[in-house]
């Protein structure tokens, strides 16, 4: 599947990271546990927000704040969802890598489908 180039904000004050393809067309979200997954119209995911972000990462709210680069996927089976972040950021000049993978159960109105957004 093809990756997405997109852009990624992380709120320091709420501690919310977002990722969106630069392109998109957004109908409505729906959320599971810390993430809140935006659609479509035809239910195919156009975007991800990770509450509680650093606590997802276990790591310290500076780290996310200066990101360089990073990944994401989101891999919509028949039964689950798999989301799978790696994050470069820059913290005093050093750079470090996080990394955050997470499976749930897919609802039934989300279609089977792979999500891939490359930030830059």
């Amino acid at each position: 599947m093809k990756r997405e180039n997109a852009k990624a904000l992380y709120n320091f004050e709420d501690d919310i990271l977002v990722a969106m393809p630069l392109e998109r067309k957004y109908d409505s979200s729906f959320q599971i546990g810390n993430f809140i997954f935006d659609l479509d119209k035809e239910n195919n995911i156009k975007g991800i927000e990770l509450i509680n972000a650093s606590k997802s990462f276990g790591v310290p709210k500076a780290f996310l704040k200066d990101m360089v680069s990073g990944k994401i996927e989101v891999i919509i089976s028949d039964k689950y969802i798999q989301i799978n972040i790696q994050l470069k950021t820059k913290v005093r000049n050093a750079e470090n890598t996080s990394s955050l993978s997470v499976e749930r159960i897919r609802p039934e109105f989300i279609n089977p489908t792979e999500f891939h957004l490359a930030i830059a």
